[in-house]
């Protein structure tokens, strides 16, 4: 009996085509003969220890009925987490029993992360044994996700689409750079990373159209009618640092608070940061690294929370935070008194 686990080294495998990749699996299968069926029945590990046995029973008698097929069950590793009921784990015994009972008939493909699938493999001592073949999906190379970005912005008009600097030119390859920084770390989307930057990108080049639309409208003789398949750099990479520093009201109330001399002198630092950072990818130099959570300590009144919460709008205002463009700003100030922690949880860009 064939069986198979993917696992991931990030937390979107959805990203990298795991269902694809399944349907594909129960085409070939079907094709050389080993299964008589390409049915695929797709579920989760959480679906599973919720319904409990009889719902995995029900799946798996669907499948033999239809001659046989694939059972491809994501983020598996719910059914034998700390946290799941004595259902999960009792669905996982059955699916285990009957792997071995239909070989021939049923092929399952569990799908979870590296680091929560240990617990799913310690759960039966037989399991590795039982499923001995592992496909492991890295994350996307650089080039792999610029191409997945090139194609997702030509695709979104039917003529192609006028890309300042060129598809392959310096800011596509700023805004895949950026993207790329994340590999590695838990949470790196992949795919899913590239389609939340094409929304972002359209987002901008949006409010832009919107813009140069209503100049338009206003003065079509003097202003060019707006080009709706043009991408800027601005909407690829954003505006420069020092465009909207001084346009942010969070930046202007926190240089008029009274005294915080050392606050704002230290704001006034780490926008010379991000600013610096910006050119250096413009020459496509390696950004600096630095850490934007801060500690902020004073006593009672001195305008801690206030600063607090200025600071993350400040950030927002920069685009450095993935809610962006300074609305439903998502960041946590833990009171530890007489400090206040500024734990930014976005992801960076």
């Amino acid at each position: 009996m064939l069986k198979i686990i993917l696992l991931s080294t990030d937390e979107l495998l959805l990203c990298l085509g795991k269902t694809t990749v399944a349907r594909l699996y129960a085409r070939f299968l079907y094709a050389i003969g080993v299964l008589t069926s390409d049915v695929v029945k797709e579920t989760s590990g959480a679906k599973l220890a919720y319904r409990g046995p009889q719902y995995v029973d029900d799946l798996i008698k669907k499948i033999i009925t239809a001659g046989g097929g694939v059972l491809f069950v994501d983020e598996a590793y719910q059914l034998a987490s700390e946290h799941t009921t004595a259902g999960g784990l009792q669905a996982l015994d059955i699916m285990l029993t009957e792997m071995e009972n239909n070989i021939g008939k049923l092929v399952v493909v569990f799908v979870g992360y590296n680091k929560e699938m240990e617990a799913f493999f310690k759960h039966n001592p037989g399991l590795s044994s039982r499923i001995p073949y592992i496909l492991q999906f890295e994350d996307l190379t650089t080039e792999e996700l610029w191409r997945i970005l090139s194609s997702k912005i030509e695709q979104r008009y039917a003529e192609k689409p006028e890309v300042e600097g060129g598809i392959d030119g310096l800011y596509m390859r700023i805004a895949t750079r950026r993207l790329a920084s994340g590999r590695g770390k838990r949470g790196f989307g992949n795919a899913r990373a590239v389609e939340n930057l094409v929304t972002k990108i359209s987002q901008r080049q949006t409010r832009r159209l919107k813009k140069e639309k209503a100049a338009w409208r206003k003065d079509k003789e003097g202003v060019q009618k707006p080009k709706y398949n043009e991408f800027t750099k601005e909407d690829l990479i954003g505006p420069n640092p020092s465009d909207v520093i001084f346009e942010s009201a969070a930046w202007k109330e926190l240089q008029g608070l009274v005294g915080l001399e050392e606050v704002k002198s230290a704001a006034s630092t780490l926008f010379d940061t991000i600013q610096t950072n910006y050119l250096r990818e413009l020459e496509e130099q390696e950004p600096l690294k630095f850490s934007l959570n801060r500690i902020f300590v004073g006593s009672p009144g001195t305008g801690k929370t206030t600063v607090a919460k200025l600071y993350g709008q400040i950030l927002a205002d920069l685009g450095l935070l993935s809610s962006g463009e300074g609305k439903n700003i998502k960041f946590q100030i833990s009171l530890q008194f007489p400090c206040i922690r500024v734990n930014i949880m976005m992801e960076i860009r």
